[in-house]
């Protein structure tokens, strides 16, 4: 009898080596990041949310004014289009965070350079420009902060409704300081589903192709599928359980720091195609789910 059970412990061991064995450099090196992360100190976090939080409802409020009739616009790219008020909001958002934490990193979509520090503010003075500059009712501010590349803080305010959903590693999800959560939904073909396409897909044509399948794909396994145009805001759509699950190829990094870490303390999901802990650096496939439908999602897109 003894016998026995040593076998099974032995195997047992056997087979966690084996799995230990399979993980990649990358997962090993995100999961002591991870341990790291554990021992910050949640007064410190509760301090960067209320800052990055003051900062992100100050410059939102300001961009009301020019909602629709900005002043001036110019093109990065054939569609990828910026304001004054980008470049002013990135401005007053990087002189305030780097005022109070001037050993932090900055990164930011209009300057487009980031800093090389452990703790780097990621940040998209607009998300939506295009749906700010036509007047389009859908836009916002993010501001998020990675450890060594991981998300660990979000703020997305949006300003028309005067919305504020916050998170971070060690604090629940809120909007608006009260309490979000993902939906219960449980099967794609009853979920609502947004999306975005990335700026490249207006002049890539075997991009384009790709993308339009999996809108059509996913189109035919969900209930509905919406494109709305600033992904930060998409994302918090799942987070507090309006959406149950949102996918885009092609994302940068200020578009999803944020609300990465927003959804995830909403008991959400985040994830590439492949199962696997998103990059947010990587541009490939970004899929968000209440978790329920996450793996339905997979198999239509991979």
């Amino acid at each position: 009898m003894i016998d026995d059970i040593m076998t099974l412990i032995m195997k047992s061991i056997s087979k966690n080596k084996k799995k230990k064995e399979k993980l990649t450099d990358k997962e090993i090196e995100y999961i002591n990041i991870q341990n790291e992360i554990k021992n910050f100190s949640k007064q410190k976090l509760n301090r960067c949310l209320k800052d990055a939080e003051r900062i992100a409802v100050k410059v939102g409020k300001y961009s009301l004014k020019y909602f629709g009739c900005p002043k001036k616009v110019s093109k990065k790219g054939k569609t990828d289009l910026f304001t004054e008020i980008d470049v002013r909001n990135e401005g007053e958002i990087r002189k305030y965070l780097l005022k109070h934490y001037p050993d932090f990193g900055f990164y930011g979509e209009e300057s487009n350079n980031p800093d090389n520090k452990d703790f780097l503010w990621i940040v998209d003075p607009i998300d939506g420009t295009s749906n700010f500059i036509h007047g389009y009712p859908f836009y916002c501010i993010s501001i998020g902060l990675a450890y060594k590349g991981v998300p660990i803080l979000g703020v997305v305010y949006a300003p028309l409704t005067d919305s504020v959903y916050k998170a971070h590693a060690k604090s629940k999800a809120y909007k608006n300081n009260k309490l979000i959560r993902v939906s219960n939904s449980q099967k794609l073909i009853e979920s609502l589903i947004i999306t975005g396409f990335y700026y490249n897909a207006s002049i890539d044509d075997d991009f384009l192709h790709d993308r339009m399948i999996d809108f059509a794909n996913m189109v035919r396994r969900s209930l509905a599928v919406r494109r709305d145009g600033s992904a930060a805001l998409d994302i918090c759509m799942v987070a507090e359980g309006a959406a149950d699950g949102f996918f885009e190829y092609g994302l940068s990094p200020w578009d999803v720091c944020a609300g990465t870490i927003i959804l995830k303390q909403a008991g959400g999901m985040v994830s590439n195609v492949k199962m696997k802990e998103y990059n947010i650096f990587s541009k490939k496939q970004y899929i968000a789910s209440n978790k329920k439908i996450h793996k339905e999602m997979i198999n239509v897109l991979e």
